[in-house]
């Protein structure tokens, strides 16, 4: 066979040792890689496809909710479209509702407590005592409703 060249020398050189162009290449495939995940690339039933939803999901489920500060907040728009009654629940107080501001200023002479207490005797048609009726408003100090405790 023939002597060995000064070229087949250095390719089984570099690939020994690794040579300068092994890290270069090895950048460039992550980089290919990553850009390759961001743009969806991979093929349904690919396993690259496969661990990026595997990773989507981890991210969904196992992400604390603290970090999202996710908090429900009451706004005016959840009082319309239960016609400016809420029913909240029942404690040892007594039955809780939300009455909506503009339900009990639509009954202008009245007072706040009286105008509750016709609105809510519309609502539960039998005798009921008001404990407590309390001003709601959101963080601009704008009035959204009642908070009215109601024993039975």
């Amino acid at each position: 066979m023939a002597e060995s060249t000064p070229i087949r020398e250095e390719i089984a050189s570099r690939e020994l040792t690794g040579g300068p162009g092994t890290w270069e290449r090895a950048w460039e495939r992550l980089k290919l890689g990553c850009a390759r995940s961001i743009f969806w690339v991979y093929e349904r039933g690919s396993w690259q496809y496969d661990i990026i939803c595997a990773l989507i999901l981890a991210f969904i489920f196992l992400t604390p909710r603290s970090v999202f500060n996710d908090r429900p907040t009451f706004e005016l728009t959840d009082l319309r479209h239960v016609q400016g009654v809420v029913e909240v629940g029942r404690t040892a107080d007594g039955w809780h509702y939300i009455v909506d501001s503009r339900l009990v200023e639509s009954l202008a002479p009245k007072k706040p407590d009286e105008a509750i207490r016709e609105i809510l005797q519309r609502r539960l048609h039998k005798p009921f005592t008001v404990q407590s009726v309390e001003p709601l408003r959101d963080r601009h100090n704008v009035l959204l409703g009642y908070t009215v405790v109601v024993s039975q």
